[in-house]
């Protein structure tokens, strides 16, 4: 059976001390650190050249590498070829329209008469009508735009078949190849890598982040940008992070959703978080419920008589503080606030 106690609620909250209110560490998760935006980038085998230097920062747009840039050289020669044979042959025909044009114009000139001597001259694989002249026009300036596309069109779909063999920085930030470099990575070398291997990775360093999980509804209700997080470094460091914004991911485990919550490290740490990028690591959460807020121990409360009749930290409290809103329950203090009237 419950025990009973005559103490006023008001007196047994004056009984128990009230800590200063400051931010309050709410959790410890699993975390991440993980930059602005990140890729892997893949490259077939073959010869490598123009290889980038991965030690210092690339703007977007820089070269990367560049695959069979000889035999590339190659099919753009094949190409030209091409594109000198076909400007050649869209020329001879419009060439024999040009003449095909002129025997029906003159055609259309002659006389009854004079028509039945000029069939012998050949006019008469084109019907000499005006319908078939307007034919010919159309035929002539169909023609003529092929030979002002065609050779774009082609040097276009070899740029672009041609375009993956060389890589290039997608945005400006660091770069990691995934092979061991040769001794003498300026000058051309062979390529082999195992199928599905990446080439290189790529990390937009412009900001890094902190991320963690949440997945209790009390805490994810709360006002975000008061939370924070911290994860401790050798030799007593720290490596902190600011609430920037939170989204919904897939868990790459279960293939669910799970809300990840973002906090960016500051500017001077922005080394330090490069080198932890892929690392595993623990944040604190830690929760700052702003001004008139009061913060309880768990240690004062559960050591009071009035704890033996509750069933959790929500009915002690409701007890012992009934003018006031609880609004946190942390690791080890609990938050209230009093009750607006």
């Amino acid at each position: 059976m419950k025990r009973s106690h005559a103490l006023l609620p008001a007196l047994l909250c004056h009984l128990l001390p009230m800590l200063q209110a400051e931010p309050v560490q709410v959790a410890v998760l699993p975390a991440k650190i993980v930059p602005e935006q990140a890729t892997t980038l893949h490259l077939e085998n073959g010869i490598i050249s123009h290889l980038a230097d991965a030690t210092g920062r690339l703007e977007a747009g820089a070269t990367i590498a560049v695959l069979n840039e000889e035999r590339t050289a190659q099919d753009r020669e094949e190409m030209e070829l091409k594109v000198a044979r076909e400007e050649m042959r869209l020329r001879d025909e419009l060439r024999k329209l040009h003449n095909q044009r002129s025997k029906v114009e003159f055609f259309l000139k002659l006389s009854p008469r004079e028509r039945q001597y000029a069939n012998r001259l050949g006019a008469e694989d084109m019907p000499p009508t005006p319908e078939s002249l307007n034919d010919i026009d159309s035929r002539m300036e169909l023609l003529q735009r092929e030979m002002n596309s065609t050779p774009r069109l082609m040097r276009q779909e070899f740029e672009r078949n041609h375009a993956k063999l060389t890589l290039k920085m997608p945005f400006a930030g660091r770069l990691q190849y995934h092979f061991t470099l040769p001794r003498d990575p300026a000058a051309p070398f062979e390529f082999h890598n195992l199928p599905g291997r990446p080439f290189a990775s790529v990390c937009d360093d412009s900001a890094f982040y902190i991320t963690i999980n949440l997945s209790k509804a009390e805490l994810t209700q709360l006002p975000e940008q008061n939370f924070s997080v911290s994860v401790s470094l050798p030799e007593g460091k720290v490596l902190t992070g600011q609430y920037a914004r939170r989204s919904v991911e897939k868990n790459s485990s279960s293939g669910g959703d799970m809300l990840v919550y973002y906090f960016r490290v500051p500017e001077a740490d922005k080394e330090i978080a490069y080198s932890m990028l892929g690392s595993n690591a623990k944040a604190r959460l830690v929760y700052d419920a702003g001004e008139n807020v009061q913060y309880v121990s768990k240690l004062e409360l559960i050591s009071h008589p009035e704890a033996a009749d509750c069933e959790n930290w929500e009915q002690l409290i409701q007890r012992l503080y009934p003018s006031h809103d609880l609004i946190l329950i942390g690791e080890r203090n609990i938050i209230i606030r009093p009750r607006k009237n």
